[in-house]
Order: structure tokens, then C-alpha cells, then sequence
């Protein structure tokens, strides 16, 4: 088997029905095998799946677990030579898989590659990240500043350069990895919920020594999910995965300071929104402001008991 496909589902069933016909449409040239977890969606969307491809292989999670540890629960029972991590909310415009198995199993130095990403009116979408989280860029969003700012670079998230290009980190909507890597690096990290847990674990393969790569060629449209311009869920989630990412990296005093960072510039944008009049962005700002600060006491709180 060369390629385990492996989505985390919740609520998702028609959006993976339209992804595997995409895949089923659009692979060839490679043998691979499609596995489902589900989080307890709790709406029978292993039935109504396998009901139409029923080749399948269900998991089912008697909670949810999040993203990261749902991919965990696919890991092992895959059979695959790589993993392939597939959003649900994809759709495949070439034949992507075989195109990136390809491109990671041409050298040992590759750990990880994942393809250019585009919305679905063929737009660019976020694809990888080009740096790390750091500190610096947290500064340099306050003013605006992206993070290639001091690069000639363009391809800070989206690869233009029509070539390979040596990233930080790919999006967990479609990354591929070899088992070998796997092994050696651990699977996501069970502490992330949702967000920064595929940077992580782009962070400890890059430690092994391994390239992690944009492979433009590899074509995939991301139907990313639609919300209220504020959604508090989402945003818990967020900040949640920042202060965990920074707290193991740089521990205490890095995620205090991420923390004054990111509350510094929530203040500033309410400040401008007021006096710009803008009072949809001013909310904005504002709920992010009070759920950053709820999310930080939450984790000081957990870490003080630890």
C-alpha cells in the first residue's frame, strides 16, 4: 500500500463523500487506502459514508478528541508506506496524491510535502507557513507588516515560484508524510485540540532533519469553513493551540509574552475601530480581546495544577 488517506470527520459526511469522489476521480498510478475517523459526530456519518464507498475503513472515537488525536486513531491502524492527512473540505483538481507520494519518496531527505491550495473560485489559499510562529511575527502584524517583510520571498503562504520550494510547516488540510518519519518523530501531539498541531509536528520533523516541502504541481481546492465573522469556538480554539505551541517551545515566560503580544495588539485594533468608526471590526476585536484573556487564565490555571 503506498498511500493511507486518512480524514477526521465531524458532521462532515457530505463534504468526504465529495472529497473521496474526487480522489477516486483523480488518483491514479498509485495504490492507497481511505480510512475515516469519525468524533462522535453522533449522525451516523460512518453509515451514510460507507453506505457509498464501502471500502472504507470506519473508526469511531466514543468522543471528540479534536483533530491531531483523531489522525492518531487512522495512524494506527494504517497500512500505508506514506500518510496522507486530507481535510474533509477538499477536492482534488489533478492527480495531487500521486504527484506529492512522488515528490517525498524521490529523496530521504524529504519528511513531509503538501500541494498549493486554492478556494474554490481558484483563488490562492493558505497552503504552508514559510516561518515558524515566533514572536517577531506576532510585532509585525501589529503594524501590518507580513512575515516575509524583511524577504524578497512572496510565497509567504502560497507557493508562487512554480518550483518546489523548503517551508516551515504545511497545512494539515492535505500533508503527506513518510511512516518512516512517523515513527521517528511521534504522530500530533495529543495536548493540541485543534490549531498549531501540524506545526508542531512540522517543528520536530524539521529537528529530525528532514525538508519539509511546497509542491505547487500538487493542486487541491479547500473549501474552508464558512462562521460569523467572530466565532468564539473557534477562536478558543486558536488561542488555545498558541499557548501550548509557545509554552513548549519556549516554556512560562513564552507563553506570557505571547499572551501580552497578541492582548496588546487586540487593544490597539479596538482603539482604531473606534476612532475609525467601524463598529463590526471594533466587535470583532473586542471578542477576540475578552476570549484571548479567558483562553490564557484557562491555560495559567491547568499549568499551575500540572
Amino acid at each position: 500500500m503506498d498511500v493511507s488517506i486518512i480524514y477526521v470527520n465531524y458532521k462532515t459526511a457530505q463534504l468526504i463523500l465529495d472529497s473521496i469522489q474526487s480522489v477516486k476521480e483523480k488518483t491514479d498510478g498509485i495504490t492507497y487506502e481511505i480510512i475515516v475517523v469519525d468524533n462522535n459526530s453522533g449522525d451516523e456519518s460512518l453509515a451514510k459514508i460507507t453506505a457509498v464507498y464501502p471500502e472504507v475503513i470506519p473508526v469511531q472515537s466514543e468522543e471528540n478528541v479534536g483533530f491531531g488525536r483523531a489522525n492518531n486513531l487512522g495512524i494506527q491502524i494504517a497500512k500505508g508506506h506514506c500518510f496522507f492527512f486530507l481535510n474533509p473540505d477538499t477536492l482534488l483538481i489533478n492527480n495531487a496524491i500521486k504527484i506529492l507520494y512522488d515528490f517525498l519518496n524521490g529523496s530521504e531527505h524529504v519528511g513531509a510535502c503538501g500541494g498549493n491550495l486554492y478556494s474554490i473560485d481558484n483563488k490562492p489559499a493558505i497552503s504552508f507557513s514559510a516561518l515558524f510562529p515566533s514572536f517577531l511575527q506576532e510585532v509585525l502584524s501589529i503594524f501590518y507588516l507580513p512575515v516575509t517583510f524583511f524577504s524578497k520571498s512572496k510565497s509567504e503562504q502560497f507557493n508562487y515560484t512554480g518550483s518546489p520550494l523548503d517551508v516551515a510547516s504545511i497545512s494539515g488540510a492535505d500533508l503527506l508524510l513518510k511512516r518512516e518519519v512517523l515513527e521517528k518523530t511521534g504522530g500530533f501531539d495529543p495536548a493540541f485540540f485543534m490549531n498549531y498541531e501540524e506545526t508542531e509536528l512540522c517543528y520536530r520533523i524539521k529537528k529530525q532533519g528532514y525538508r519539509i516541502v511546497s509542491v505547487p504541481d500538487a493542486q487541491i481546492i479547500h473549501l474552508e469553513g464558512k462562521s460569523d465573522y467572530a466565532s468564539i469556538s473557534r477562536l478558543t480554539f486558536y488561542y488555545q493551540g498558541q499557548y501550548i505551541y509557545f509554552n513548549k517551545l519556549y516554556g512560562k515566560s513564552g507563553s506570557n509574552l505571547i499572551y501580552a503580544i497578541t492582548q496588546l495588539k487586540n487593544r490597539l485594533r479596538v482603539l482604531q475601530f473606534s476612532i475609525l468608526g467601524d463598529a463590526k471590526r471594533k466587535t470583532y476585536w473586542q471578542t477576540k480581546k475578552e476570549t484571548n484573556s479567558e483562553v490564557f487564565r484557562s491555560f495559567r490555571k491547568r499549568n499551575i495544577q500540572q
